[in-house]
């Protein structure tokens, strides 16, 4: 199940980068790549992966946190580009977007 929903995650990464015309750098790609890794992870230690209602929730908040990356490069006045400094600086005052990001 794991596998599967990590697939589904990438693919909905894939369509939300193109369908907000972001440019991620490797780096950026590589990290949230690890950052859904984790999340499924975290799902899959809670057995949240297993209640399409957890999983409706964390695609979700997957598109939420691509439209924060967006929004904080057009701020950052780097859209549609992400640099990894901004990338980094992103993440680090992202809300909390579960299963990916958490505060604090």
């Amino acid at each position: 199940m794991s596998a599967m929903l990590q697939s589904r995650l990438i693919g909905i990464m894939q369509r939300e980068l193109e369908s907000q015309n972001l440019q991620f750098s490797v780096y950026c790609t590589q990290q949230i790549e690890q950052l859904l890794a984790q999340g499924v992870k975290r799902m899959r230690v809670s057995k949240a992966d297993n209640h399409a209602g957890h999983v409706m929730h964390a695609e979700q908040n997957l598109r939420s946190l691509f439209k924060y990356f967006g929004d904080h490069s057009r701020a950052a006045g780097t859209f549609p580009k992400l640099t990894n400094s901004r990338f980094d600086a992103a993440l680090n005052a992202c809300p909390t977007f579960w299963p990916y990001c958490s505060s604090g």
